[in-house]
């Protein structure tokens, strides 16, 4: 067992000296890589999340023929400006974001009932105009809607006569896809930070020690083949677990940027949530450290290594595209297999569904004996003779 630790001190710190390894272990997993992916994710939804108490500006050309719509705007939260003669050269820069113009015939309509026309300008190549212009459109509806409701009632009518319909939509579906996406979005982010973590520090310990010659002298010591690739296992888990542990302290801390009521309403992603997603997620970084080991030692080169590894990344990344387009149901066959059984356990985590033991210990199992296989297979290429040729 000392040797095992030895052999494992060793390559942490000939690693902890890589810079490479450091980056992709310490920082593009558990830092960058989150950014990157949740970070875009969070400006798409501030960008769509329209706040109507924010005091927000519109331009209008020919405010003075609606007076009553530009009252109702303005105890809308909204500040109607006088809209300058070059409006569309400047909402084409972007100083503008949206500008209404009232018609001479708009109070005419309204007197004699019949449609009041008004244009709306807005550059949907720029998100701020397209954001605000949903928001003027949402007013105006709510606006159309008094507006017709009084005709009604002016002539007599009962307005709830033409609601002669009203849908109610109950989503009682297990996955549902307005968060399938970011529920994905956290077993994807821990699972890519793992393989990251150990992705340089495993192709160094086998195919970079052969290229620097410096793996045979460490064969031919008197240490059973077994314990040099226990640790150099083990130093690979290490750096793979702490990346993970990196990713969900930043997880932690980067998804309380999102807005509040999308992550109150629809997911969890609170420090005792992605604790637990991270404990689920263990017996992966025994799975994808023996992957990376046994694809390292197969290779002869480290840029053989690279290519292999970096074709093999498809295999974590592929879970996260099939939930999104596939309906695949969390039955016990595929909660046995890796990879995916972990996309579905911590995508019930992140939207607080209920977890059945079985299905945990089916996960567990089904990553420990693929774990076990790779990790025979990564020993049985190093007792060969080719490992040093």
């Amino acid at each position: 067992m000392s040797r095992i630790f030895t052999v494992c001190l060793k390559e942490i710190l000939d690693n902890l000296r890589d810079r490479q390894t450091l980056f992709y272990a310490l920082l593009f997993g558990p830092l960058l890589l989150p950014l990157i992916v949740a970070g875009s994710l969070i400006a798409g939804f501030k960008q769509s999340d329209i706040d109507f108490s924010e005091v927000s500006e519109l331009a209008v050309l020919h405010a003075d023929r609606a007076p009553n719509l530009i009252s109702f705007l303005r105890q809308q939260n909204v500040d109607v400006t006088q809209a300058p003669e070059n409006y569309k050269a400047e909402l084409q820069d972007g100083s503008l974001e949206l500008v209404l113009e009232i018609p001479e015939n708009y109070a005419s309509n309204l007197r004699t009932a019949k449609p009041a026309p008004l244009t709306l300008y807005v550059n949907h190549g720029d998100r701020n105009s397209s954001k605000a212009a949903r928001k003027l459109s949402r007013l105006l509806e709510v606006h159309k809607r008094t507006i017709d409701t009084l005709r009604l009632q002016a002539r007599g009518l009962n307005p709830d006569v033409f609601d002669s319909v009203q849908v109610t939509e109950i989503d009682i579906s297990e996955d549902g896809a307005g968060v399938q996406i970011l529920a994905s979005m956290l077993p994807f982010l821990l699972i890519m930070s793992m393989v990251m973590g150990g992705f340089y520090l495993a192709i160094d310990t086998t195919a970079g020690e052969r290229e620097r010659q410096s793996l045979e002298p460490l064969l031919s010591l008197p240490v059973q083949r077994f314990s040099v690739v226990a640790g150099k296992y083990l130093a690979t888990w290490c750096f793979v677990t702490l990346s993970g542990l990196l990713t969900a302290i930043a997880l932690v801390l980067l998804f309380r940027f999102f807005p509040s009521d999308v992550l109150s309403t629809l997911l969890r992603f609170d420090a005792f949530t992605i604790a637990k997603a991270f404990v689920l997620a263990l017996p992966l970084t025994v799975l994808i450290t023996s992957l990376l080991l046994a694809v390292s030692a197969f290779t002869r080169s480290s840029k053989e290594a690279q290519t292999y590894l970096g074709v093999l990344m498809v295999i974590p990344m592929a879970p996260f595209f099939l939930l999104q387009f596939l309906n695949i149901r969390s039955a016990n066959a595929i909660m046995a297999m890796p990879m995916m059984s972990q996309y579905k356990l911590l995508e019930k985590v992140a939207k607080g569904e209920s977890i059945l033991p079985v299905h945990i210990l089916l996960s567990v199992t089904g990553t420990l004996v693929f774990a076990t296989a790779l990790f025979s297979l990564a020993v049985w290429l190093y007792k060969r003779d080719q490992i040093i040729t």
